[in-house]
């Protein structure tokens, strides 16, 4: 449904993330790892060894490595026919801006993704996270969404369909 100047291009997510550190902190390592599904120390996913690893739930279908409600399970299934529909690329970036007014740290995450249809993408996945144990952590407190124009071939500039040049 979208006008021809948009063709190729990607949507957006944008979402400011605040993190309960102090909160976070007094609860018990192997809850931090269970919440998550990844080794606290590493990063390596339950049945991996490094970050980059990727998690094999198939393996694991009564979730008896990476519990079923831990966030990277709900958020990533690794489904081949989850990702073909929901697919997004995303990045998150720690932020710190000191203590906040109450003393605590203000610190979290601007977590940012990509994907070619919202509701699909960033949208379906949310909303698969609501009420995940990692919600009493966290405090989404701003964002939005963007489109992004399409890339810009060699001899044409950004934005040349949606200036209609």
């Amino acid at each position: 449904d979208e006008p021809a100047w948009a063709k190729n291009g990607s949507y957006q997510a944008v979402r400011l993330i605040r993190h309960f550190v102090e909160f976070w902190d007094r609860t018990p390592m192997q809850e931090q790892t269970d919440i998550f599904g990844r080794r606290k120390y590493s990063g390596a996913p339950m049945d991996g060894k490094k970050e980059g690893d990727t998690a094999d739930f198939a393996k694991d279908p009564d979730g008896k490595i990476t519990p079923k409600d831990s966030h990277m399970r709900i958020a990533n299934p690794r489904d081949p026919e989850f990702m073909k529909k929901h697919l997004l690329y995303r990045r998150a970036f720690n932020y710190s801006r000191g203590l906040a007014a109450n003393g605590q740290l203000d610190v979290g995450l601007v977590f940012i993704c990509y994907q070619a249809n919202l509701a699909d993408g960033f949208i379906f996945v949310q909303n698969l996270l609501n009420g995940e144990p990692l919600e009493e952590y966290i405090s989404p407190f701003g964002g939005g969404y963007f489109f992004v124009l399409p890339g810009v071939e060699k001899g044409s500039f950004l934005g040349k369909e949606l200036l209609g040049i």
